[in-house]
């Protein structure tokens, strides 16, 4: 039974290891502003989910808090090139629609 046991744990801990980095960003108030809200890009792994970035965006930028989930969406990226040039997209998007973009910095802690 231990070596079962012991087997796992070494399996889970190469599972968890073998996940790829990628990148995120999130964007809230997206559907009609008056305020569309973009954070900056952050580094995670595959095995984070969305509404565990969720969390995290809300936790690090009050702007976010109140926004409903079907507000806020997170945006995943293979490169932190492909990120960026997503935040430059929407922001641009966004601003073509008239609605003010703030483009947020990460927390200074």
């Amino acid at each position: 039974m231990k070596q079962i046991i012991a087997l796992a744990l070494v399996l889970f801990g190469f599972s968890a290891a073998a996940q790829n980095t990628i990148y995120s960003h999130a964007i809230g108030n997206w559907r009609n502003g008056p305020v569309v809200f973009i954070t900056p890009l952050i580094e995670t792994t595959e095995a984070t989910t969305k509404p565990q970035l969720k969390e995290q965006f809300r936790a690090q930028y009050p702007e976010l808090k109140e926004i409903p989930d079907t507000d806020l969406d997170v945006l995943l990226f293979g490169t932190p090139e492909e990120g960026n040039d997503s935040r430059l997209t929407l922001e641009r998007k966004y601003g073509m629609r008239k609605l003010e973009v703030v483009m947020l910095e990460l927390p200074k802690d």
